[in-house]
């Protein structure tokens, strides 16, 4: 009965609004912006009126999972070959993030498209084939 009310009003003043204005078009994800901004705002006022009190020593240690952390341990460096991984995932990431469209509109782009795509690919693996040559991958 509610949603019934709530739906209609929504459709109510959809259809004040000029069909094909911009503000009509987008009429819902201004509603879906606002709801998420009041959820969000609701949820911060809330957690700052009633904060936790409950505090232990347990909660002010880098890790609660029972396992006490060495200070040996936290003073060695961290391996520079996992940022390597890291940021090769990130390139091959960003390839797919262009990749996926590409593929979607292929057939209407035409040749000059594909050979923009083969480039775009080639580039990647030359760079792929560098990392690989100075055994950047390889652990140790």
């Amino acid at each position: 009965m509610v949603w019934k009310k709530i739906s209609s009003r929504f459709f109510e003043v959809k259809a004040i609004l000029k069909q094909g204005d911009i503000v009509s078009d987008y009429f819902p994800v201004y509603v879906y912006f606002g709801l998420v901004f009041f959820v969000t705002l609701a949820t911060l006022s809330l957690s700052a009126l009633f904060p936790s009190k409950k505090t232990s020593p347990a909660k002010f240690m880098p890790y609660e999972s029972g396992i006490q952390t060495e200070a040996h341990l936290l003073q060695e460096r961290f391996p520079l070959r996992h940022y390597l991984v890291a940021l090769i995932f990130l390139v091959f990431d960003i390839e797919v993030i262009f990749l996926y469209p590409w593929a979607v509109v292929a057939k209407q782009m035409g040749r000059f498209a594909f050979y923009e795509m083969a480039f775009f690919i080639v580039v990647l693996l030359v760079g792929f084939a560098y990392v690989w040559r100075k055994k950047g991958l390889q652990w140790q």
